[in-house]
């Protein structure tokens, strides 16, 4: 009986939308409502059609067979799981270490100690500066800086680990993951100390009267209070195991690289970037894509209510 008189009551002191407004208001949203439908649902509804597809002489017919067969011999390969295996290394070092990473600088930064301002720009750094001009100035770095600087300093010779010579070697991948820690450093930085510096001050000044050190404020207040930021990166990072491609394609070229050296999200791009418009590649991308997505899913869902319930 209440429920029904409030629901009146609101009824008639609603203001009623002028035809302006109305106008205003479509003409505010459609753009956004054209561009999900086209590059979203349309994209990946094409997608989900490829992946039972197979191309003849550039025309889409409908056939999984040579999507499934291509899948099974893949797997019998070494190569299959060495793409795995990397791509979940990807996401340790990259989601997991960075996050650990990024927290205490961030806590280093929220609580204004010595340079703080010049750490924040060095880190901010990457996400300002075109991506490629990244890669070449890391590239340089570590082929030319670094060895000139072990020789000087240390006579030691240090070879360029960026070089063809070095095709097969697991350095070059470890060099490169920890440029992607790099760049994304920056951004995770800015997002941890804005939302450091929504925790009220009264819990700040509670926990001193308190007795706590700075490790025990960080562990006790710090860290629950941030947690479901933390987590979204986490979720984030699960969610793009098999699509980051750790960027392989902009510091090497495709003939330069080992397939010990792919992550699964590059395995799929170069699939793609090979294959060219109408074949068959397209077909076989999608179809890992939708099955990778089936398997990410649950768990990012899984991890998703994990957090959840320690929010709470």
């Amino acid at each position: 009986m209440r429920r029904s008189v409030a629901r009146k009551i609101n009824r008639k002191n609603r203001t009623p939308l002028r035809k302006g407004d109305v106008i205003f208001y479509v003409a505010l949203i459609a753009l956004p409502l054209v561009q999900i439908a086209i590059f979203y649902f349309g994209v990946n509804f094409q997608s989900i059609l490829m992946a039972f597809q197979k191309s003849v002489d550039g025309v889409f017919i409908f056939d999984i067979g040579p999507n499934w067969n291509k899948f099974v011999a893949d797997i019998n390969t070494k190569e299959f799981w060495v793409m795995i295996k990397n791509s979940i290394l990807v996401y340790i070092f990259t989601s997991l270490s960075g996050t650990v990473l990024a927290t205490i600088f961030s806590y280093y930064i929220y609580k204004r100690r010595t340079l703080s301002n010049l750490f924040k720009f060095v880190l901010f750094i990457p996400s300002i500066l075109p991506g490629i001009l990244l890669v070449v100035m890391f590239q340089m770095f570590v082929s030319s800086g670094v060895p000139a600087y072990a020789d000087l300093l240390f006579g030691i010779k240090m070879p360029d680990y960026f070089s063809t010579d070095f095709a097969t070697s697991d350095i070059r991948f470890i060099l490169v993951t920890i440029f992607s820690i790099w760049i994304s450093f920056g951004g995770q930085v800015l997002i941890y100390t804005a939302a450091m510096d929504q925790i009220p001050n009264e819990i700040i000044e509670a926990g001193k009267l308190d007795g706590t050190t700075s490790f025990t404020e960080f562990i006790h207040i710090i860290l629950p209070s941030i947690l479901a930021t933390v987590g979204t990166f986490l979720i984030v990072g699960i969610a793009s195991i098999f699509t980051n491609q750790n960027n392989l394609f902009s510091f090497f070229r495709p003939k330069d690289m080992q397939n010990t050296e792919y992550t699964f999200g590059y395995y799929m791009f170069s699939i793609v970037y090979s294959g060219g418009a109408g074949s068959s590649g397209y077909c076989y991308a999608a179809f890992l894509g939708l099955l990778t997505t089936s398997i990410v899913a649950p768990l990012t869902l899984l991890a998703r209510k994990l957090l959840s319930k320690v929010t709470s």
